[in-house]
């Protein structure tokens, strides 16, 4: 069990410690991989969490030492890198809170993969804008194989998602200090950040289309990060006043470099009470106006799952949403928004079927859809 709010023994020194990343041909959620001490024993503080009671690693075996490689040095052990960018984010950036009282002793940072890559240090060379936007300038390692550290610095984790959204006190101090410290804020006032020009296998809302017109009326400039640079992404986010967006990962870059006086829409786009999460950081990080738009009416899944997911598609009433954001002060216009018609809805899901390759099915049964163009066998070739 984790608990962020405990400081004793957040911060631990070792020598010659062993840092052992997860084997090649390993595939498990749960990877053996973490950092051993001098004496053999797994080191509490490397283990990662994807809630306060849900580990992601599980303690290796101490490796052959044949295998080893030595590294001299003063390091910090950084967690686990993941090359999904909201785990990235969250996850691998977890313990950073240390270099505040780290940082001029350190040699360098050293991860673990959570699969092994061709190359393991990619998504640093992807997200280096955003790594060193958040204040991250020190060399970085990621080993295939393990690894005997002369001196290793171990932090406990600080931040993560689940009910790790709040962070601890370490952390929040260092991103308040830190995260964004460096950049210009530059942008539109009022953003919704869009999920309509996602790559496929990215789910979203049904009638995004329509939910945008509404809000380019308001004055809200429709935005796709995916699009932009990370330090670009970070100054809009600094710049905005008002956002909207459907829960979803750019959110925890607004708590990493937003404000106070920011007003923030969080738009249900699935049965997955994610909504809290992001109020839980954006609020306990910065102090921003949050609210949870929740006029979700159903989801709709790939055919070859039973659950939502990130590719699924959420069916919204715009009626309900107007109201909402309305009394969320996000919006003023006084002409309610009308709901997609059972035409419209239908419309889009062999839009999004076509788009995607892959048939669509309800959570909860409608009677008004009209069946999919793409056969079940076609269907059950992709599963």
């Amino acid at each position: 069990m984790l608990n962020i709010d405990d400081e004793s023994d957040d911060l631990v020194l070792l020598e010659n410690a062993l840092v052992v990343p997860p084997d090649e041909k390993t595939k498990s959620k749960w990877q053996p991989s973490g950092v051993l001490d001098q004496a053999g024993q797994f080191v509490e503080n490397s283990i990662s969490w994807s809630s306060t009671s849900e580990p992601v690693n599980s303690e290796p075996k101490l490796p052959e030492e044949s295998r080893v490689t030595a590294l001299d040095g003063t390091f910090m052990f950084a967690g686990i890198s993941y090359g999904h960018f909201g785990h990235f984010i969250t996850e691998s950036l977890s313990r950073i809170w240390a270099l505040d009282e780290l940082r001029d002793r350190l040699d360098g940072l050293i991860f673990t993969p959570k699969f092994q890559m061709a190359n393991n240090l990619r998504p640093f060379e992807v997200y280096d804008e955003l790594v060193k936007g958040l204040g991250i300038d020190l060399p970085i390692t990621c080993p295939a194989g393990p690894v005997r550290v002369a001196r290793l610095y171990v932090p406990k984790q600080g931040f993560g998602l689940g009910d790790l959204t709040g962070g601890s006190r370490k952390f929040r101090q260092y991103v308040n200090r830190h995260a964004g410290s460096n950049i210009t804020a530059k942008g539109a006032s009022k953003i919704y950040i869009s999920r309509s020009e996602l790559p496929t296998d990215r789910g979203g809302i049904l009638g995004e289309a329509k939910l945008e017109a509404y809000l380019r009326d308001e004055g809200y400039e429709i935005y796709h990060p995916q699009k932009e640079k990370k330090i670009d992404q970070l100054a809009q986010y600094k710049a905005a006043r008002q956002i909207i967006a459907v829960d979803c990962s750019p959110l925890h870059l607004v708590g990493y470099v937003g404000h106070a006086d920011q007003n923030v829409g969080i738009v249900t786009r699935r049965s997955m009470a994610f909504g809290d999460q992001f109020v839980r950081q954006l609020t306990e990080f910065k102090g921003m106006s949050c609210h949870i738009i929740d006029a979700l009416e159903n989801d709709w899944l790939p055919g070859n799952t039973n659950r939502p997911s990130r590719s699924s598609f959420g069916e919204v009433s715009l009626s309900k949403m107007y109201g909402q954001l309305k009394s969320a002060g996000l919006i003023h216009g006084t002409v309610p928004w009308t709901d997609l018609t059972p035409a419209e809805r239908n419309a889009d899901i062999h839009r999004q079927e076509e788009r995607h390759d892959i048939r669509f099915k309800p959570m909860n049964p409608v009677d008004d859809f009209v069946t999919s163009k793409i056969e079940p066998a076609e269907q059950a070739s992709k599963g």
